[in-house]
């Protein structure tokens, strides 16, 4: 059953009011790292690439501006033609109501859609609905300047793009240029963006993207230099009960950077999961700025440098689980230049052969923080943390809209954690505190219970 709209699952965000307080206490422990600068393993960071020179280039089929008409309604599956989505978008309507279509899918056979401004396409919530451009180009083109464009109760697939003089190879299924990107409910997935250059963003390119209750997945950036397998975000990312898994960054020479995700801003994650992607450097997700990551999991991605995740500022981790990343050659599994503060958080198992580090290389900086579980780290940690194998079980659905690690009964985590945010759920939904403590982690452990959402 595909579900409901929900416009409140931004609700248990941490404020920004919160984040800086965390940033303040921890100034004067270690120097603000410069977020452009090469660190010193050979020049391997990643680098900022600016939206303009990337795109002087591209050449846009001309969309005039906002109309009058409010909403456009979507009547055939057809490409194109009266009714079809193709012509909806044409109109330049507000919004692009699919949500009285029967069918299931609507493939594009004439090339990508291309729209601009603030623009919200509705699906059906009774059944899913598959935008699939067959990988014959993108699904979605959208641009501005300012303009957010809304994807609900849709899923988009199948996107192909291959620069060429006049397009970048950016956006593999969406291409948003300097404009706001929000998935409700909704998936991108299988597509591919390529370059005989460079490329960015297999499945999405976006200024600043908000996830709610939406999954980016399967999804390959490849090229000479390329960044993000899943998504490209020359701005913020804000995650809530949501996925981003299984995306490839590959480079045929040159560097693959950020499998999962590439983001230059702030970062906010709660109750989700970004899992199983691949890169050369930075598996997972990488971060420029700051990042809050809350009731969430980082599992099972994979590169040679930096196995899972890597944050240029300060990061706090509350209550998350970051386990199995793997880095096979140097680095740990979790990178931070700016400072870490962290509480009943469990990082763990992103280790390889040799490993310098293992789980956490603060650079020239502190963690602190309390109750978490932290297996390893190339500095000092706070004096209650515990360093054991937390004895997690594999990745996998045990409730709740994402993947999680459950602990099994002999985890040291059990009932050793803290919920200094009073956060009334863990990542699944299932209610905190189950026993006499919180558990350390993303997961509480506990009997069968009703969840958040109202089912087991």
């Amino acid at each position: 059953m595909v579900a409901p709209r929900n416009p409140s699952s931004q609700q248990h965000l941490p404020s920004r009011t919160v984040l800086a307080g965390l940033i303040a206490a921890l100034a004067g422990m270690s120097a603000a790292a410069d977020t452009q600068a090469a660190r010193d393993d050979g020049g391997n960071s990643a680098v900022a690439v600016s939206t303009r020179s990337m795109m002087r280039n591209l050449r846009l089929t001309h969309v005039s501006s906002q109309t009058a008409l409010t909403t456009a309604t979507v009547t055939t599956c057809d490409d194109d033609g009266p009714g079809s989505l193709r012509a909806a978008a044409a109109t330049n309507a507000a919004v692009i109501d699919m949500t009285a279509l029967a069918c299931s899918t609507i493939t594009l056979t004439t090339g990508q859609l291309v729209v601009a401004g603030d623009i919200t396409f509705n699906g059906p919530t009774s059944h899913a609905l598959v935008i699939d451009a067959n990988h014959n180009s993108r699904v979605l083109i959208h641009y501005g300047p300012g303009g957010t464009l809304t994807l609900d109760h849709v899923q988009l697939t199948n996107g192909s793009q291959t620069a060429t003089q006049g397009d970048s190879g950016a956006g593999g299924c969406v291409l948003s240029i300097g404009n706001a990107v929000v998935l409700q409910n909704a998936s991108i997935a299988n597509c591919l963006a390529t370059s005989s250059s460079v490329a960015y963003g297999g499945a999405i390119y976006a200024h600043d993207l908000t996830l709610n209750d939406s999954v980016v997945s399967g999804s390959i950036v490849n090229g000479t230099n390329v960044h993000a397998g899943g998504a490209w975000v020359n701005g913020k990312l804000v995650m809530n009960h949501s996925t981003i898994r299984d995306n490839v960054a590959v480079a045929s020479t040159g560097v693959a950077i950020a499998g999962g995700a590439y983001v230059t801003e702030e970062t906010q994650l709660y109750a989700s999961t970004i899992s199983g992607n691949q890169a050369d450097y930075e598996g997972g997700l990488v971060v420029l700025q700051n990042a809050s990551i809350n009731n969430s999991t980082i599992s099972g991605n994979s590169a040679p440098v930096v196995g899972g995740l890597s944050v240029n500022g300060l990061l706090v981790l509350d209550n998350s689980t970051v386990a199995f990343n793997s880095p096979t050659s140097t680095f740990a599994g979790v990178y931070v230049e700016g400072g870490v503060v962290a509480h009943s958080s469990i990082v763990s198992n992103n280790c390889y052969t040799g490993s310098r580090y293992c789980d956490v290389e603060c650079k020239n900086c502190a963690i602190v923080g309390s109750k978490n579980l932290i297996m390893g780290a190339n500095v000092a940690l706070p004096l209650d943390t515990i360093i054991s194998d937390p004895l997690l079980a594999p990745l996998a659905d045990n409730g709740g809209p994402t993947q999680t690690h459950a602990l099994s009964a002999a985890s040291p985590a059990l009932e050793k954690g803290s919920n200094i945010h009073n956060y009334p759920f863990d990542q699944r939904g299932r209610a905190r505190s189950a026993g006499t403590a919180p558990d350390i982690g993303a997961f509480e452990d506990g009997p069968d219970s009703i969840f958040a959402d109202g089912f087991d």
